[in-house]
């Protein structure tokens, strides 16, 4: 079990004061961490409040039920993606050198990326097919939902673009871990 599951486990049940306390542990270090964006202090307070009723709403939700990392990583994962669409959303990012922004979800996405990493993204990134650049960026980079991607990109169905996504992610992965080691 992972360190941080019982933090979980509480705010299963509701735990607030549990939910005040991650608040306030994590707060600096995300507010540090969201500078490194040039992004100003109070969209920064806006980003970390978000990702806190992120993190409540998917325990409710039943999205999280089982951490796989820490606590902090999940957190701070859920924070990068809002970050970036806030970015994107003030036109500050720009996708021209092939750099996609992935989820925790394919344990690319991680509080801090390094270069090699990065290099490694990159390049399997032009390794993948364009199909499955077009739906993870669209997904992960432009932050539609499968409703709209499934819409815009005519499948017939959610669930055959949601094995699509999946096989894609699992692919890139593949293709990271190759060039990475």
């Amino acid at each position: 079990m992972v360190k941080d599951q019982y933090l979980v486990d509480k705010l299963k049940q509701n735990d607030l004061k549990t939910l005040d306390r991650i608040y306030l542990t994590y707060k600096e270090e995300f507010f540090l961490f969201a500078h490194t964006f040039f992004i100003p202090s109070e969209d920064i307070s806006d980003i970390y409040q978000e990702t806190i009723i992120s993190l409540y709403e998917n325990v409710q939700d039943q999205k999280l039920e089982q951490l796989t990392s820490s606590l902090k990583t999940y957190l701070f994962a859920i924070g990068k993606f809002k970050i970036y669409k806030q970015l994107n959303k003030n036109k500050k990012i720009y996708h021209g050198e092939g750099i996609i922004h992935v989820s925790e979800e394919m344990k690319v996405f991680e509080a801090e990326i390094d270069d090699q990493r990065q290099i490694a993204l990159k390049r399997s990134w032009t390794s993948l097919g364009e199909k499955c650049q077009e739906i993870l960026e669209l997904y992960y980079y432009k932050g539609m939902t499968l409703n709209e991607i499934q819409e815009a990109l005519k499948y017939s169905s959610k669930d055959v673009l949601k094995s699509q996504k999946s096989r894609c992610l699992k692919q890139l992965k593949q293709l990271v871990r190759g060039k990475y080691e």
